[in-house]
């Protein structure tokens, strides 16, 4: 597995996700200042929903398809593993739809806390459909190798849809319910684009060759638990938010952990190459390779992710009256455990790649599953007391579990390397640049676009400056390596 590939193939993805993050980073303000508080809380509770029947509909699939697919030809065997997968999904997605339509009255209480948005729940069957069958599609790319035309078919999905509800909410103003009929009509046009461009062109349709059915339900099956634990203990905070208080609370909530979770790009870029090269590596006995790209992989994530962690945290409130409305601000802790949490899910992330290697996808649940007992109690208790600081705390603590556990039992699977030396540097310059942004706070007014702007980039070179006069400067390594 060439070194050169992973650099390139992580480029251009990161590139793609940050074009398609700068564009999604206008959804907030777009959201939360042209509809109420209510309806933008029903907007992330099918977002968030979402994330957790993917897994269900897919039964595993998205991930299995990076086990099974993985190899430089796409030959019939491939596409009969393929189609098999594709066929299952179908079936589940238009039984996902009849449940969805015969029990919506429910569903809208659980999702929504009111009955009366019960014709959002029917389009949330079709959205839920057309991200899953959207998802399998990008797997079976991801596990050839086609990471650049992936990337821009994730970037053009990701901007028509930031188009359509700007347009659909702003210039033509229409009601939430029929801007969510426009992307789901977005949603299947690319899902019939990328089948007929990319498999149906090149091959038949045929399903009695490839991987044995029993095979892949061997592998996949587990991971429909844990893709459950895994969203149950990540957003399950929001449904007992919903039910202990009300959906104003949790499209607060929601807006603190989407201005956190663009930290998430530093684990979600290079995990998506990271997966198929290590399982390409440890295919090929390659065990120790696997382990050192993880390493390098882990150390890079914490040295962009810690500043971003404490750097939003610091300037949260200014950050969140330039992109919403005073009526969603909340207190810095929020942010920070948040921020924290996410962090440390990332640590999960990207160690939980080596159960995938082993094939101990029963391992990965039985640790989520850990974490996601703490999470629920913690919730239980805190929210009652202390609002959504309480969930924010709960999901730092849950993580930090998941995190710990995922890290010692990864290096079990692959034995690599933790950087603990890197962390001790990272957090130090960090400090630094914390202390510089709350002191200036104190000076100088940080709610005008043009302050804030200049005193983050202060920021960030000041971290830049303290790494490359350190002893083994990441900066420099990776200047080294693109040499």
């Amino acid at each position: 597995m060439h070194n050169s590939s992973f650099k390139k193939d992580t480029f251009i993805y990161g590139l793609a996700t940050l074009g398609e993050r700068l564009i999604s980073f206008f959804i907030l303000p777009l959201l939360t200042k042209t509809l109420s508080q209510d309806l933008y809380g029903v907007w992330t509770q099918i977002i968030t929903t979402t994330n957790l029947l993917c897994g269900v509909v897919l039964l595993g699939f998205q991930t299995a398809s990076v086990k099974f697919l993985s190899g430089s030809t796409t030959d019939n065997s491939k596409i009969g593993t393929f189609h098999k997968m594709l066929s299952i999904a179908l079936l589940n997605s238009s039984i996902a739809i009849i449940l969805i339509f015969v029990l919506k009255t429910p569903l809208s209480v659980l999702m929504f806390g009111d009955p009366s948005f019960k014709k959002f729940i029917i389009l949330f069957g079709f959205y839920l459909t057309g991200e899953s069958l959207f998802e399998l599609l990008a797997s079976f790319l991801r596990a050839q190798n086609k990471i650049p035309l992936l990337s821009l078919y994730y970037f053009l999905k990701n901007a028509a849809r930031v188009a359509i509800l700007a347009i659909g909410l702003i210039l033509i103003k229409l009601d939430l319910s029929r801007v969510i009929v426009s992307i789901v009509f977005m949603q299947f046009f690319f899902i019939v684009f990328i089948y007929v461009m990319n498999i149906a062109k090149n091959s038949r349709f045929t399903v009695s060759n490839g991987e044995p059915l029993k095979k892949i339900m061997f592998f996949s099956l587990p991971l429909v638990p844990y893709s459950i634990v895994v969203w149950a203990h990540n957003f399950t905070d929001r449904y007992l938010i919903l039910h202990f208080l009300d959906i104003n609370y949790v499209s607060i909530y929601a807006v603190a952990y989407s201005l956190m979770a663009i930290g998430a790009i530093f684990y979600t870029i290079p995990s998506f190459v990271l997966y198929p090269r290590m399982a390409g590596l440890y295919n090929d006995g390659n065990i120790t390779g696997a382990g050192e790209i993880l390493g390098k992989v882990v150390k890079l994530f914490l040295f962009f992710s810690m500043p971003f962690l404490f750097v939003f945290s610091v300037l949260s409130e200014p950050i969140t009256r330039l992109l919403s409305t005073p009526d969603y601000i909340s207190n810095w802790k929020v942010f920070f455990f948040l921020g924290c949490g996410i962090l440390m899910f990332g640590l999960h992330q990207l160690n939980a790649y080596s159960f995938m290697c082993a094939g101990k996808t029963v391992l990965a649940f039985q640790i989520t599953f850990i974490a996601f007992l703490c999470n629920i109690f913690s919730n239980l208790f805190l929210i009652p007391v202390l609002g959504i600081l309480g969930a924010a705390i709960a999901n730092s603590i849950s993580n930090s579990i998941l995190a710990i556990l995922s890290i010692i039992k990864a290096k079990k699977c692959i034995n690599y390397v933790f950087p603990w030396e890197s962390i001790i540097k990272t957090f130090f310059a960090t400090g630094i640049i914390t202390i510089f942004l709350v002191i200036s706070r104190s000076f100088f007014n940080l709610n005008k676009i043009g302050m804030l702007a200049i005193f983050i980039i202060l920021a960030v070179v000041i971290y830049c400056i303290i790494d490359l006069f350190s002893k083994n400067s990441i900066l420099l390594e990776l200047k080294r390596n693109q040499s």
